[in-house]
């Protein structure tokens, strides 16, 4: 029974490690990014309905400025979520539209249990060419790690 609590508690603090923080990977420099890190730069909103939740306001920070604050450039980007799931954003895209990586929903920080704790959030009510299924790929939830692809 020790052994089944400690594994237990083990994995529950393995999720709650994924809580407040990703991987952004660039080539072999990988960097550990946390809400707190997030919140020393510029926050953006967007107020959008995606394909997991009715219209509501994410805030978070711009592509432009994550990539910009860890010097980090790329053609595209694999985001990876913690069920392993994963998707290839266009670099260019991202900039163009201003998606952000969101971190709170409605004024709150979003849980793991809601989708967060980081997700990419397009305007997609903003840009009608953006309601379509490929953004809804995209909008990856639960994210976990980043990776750079020159």
């Amino acid at each position: 029974m020790k052994l089944f609590t400690a594994i237990l508690f083990s994995l529950l603090s393995a999720k709650a490690a994924y809580a407040n923080s990703f991987v952004l990977a660039d080539g072999s420099k990988e960097i550990n990014v946390s809400t707190e890190d997030l919140l020393k730069l510029p926050v953006t909103s967007i107020t959008t309905a995606t394909n997991f939740t009715p219209k509501a306001t994410f805030e978070g920070v711009t592509f432009t400025e994550l990539l910009s604050n860890y010097s980090i450039t790329a053609s595209s980007l694999r985001i990876y979520a913690l069920d392993d799931y994963s998707y290839t954003l266009p670099v260019e895209e991202l900039l163009k539209y201003h998606v952000i990586l969101a971190f709170r929903k409605n004024d709150k920080v979003i849980p793991v249990s809601d989708l967060g704790p980081f997700a990419v959030i397009y305007p997609r009510d903003q840009h009608p060419e953006l309601n379509k299924l490929d953004v809804n790929a995209k909008t990856v939830w639960q994210i976990n790690r980043i990776e750079a692809i020159k």
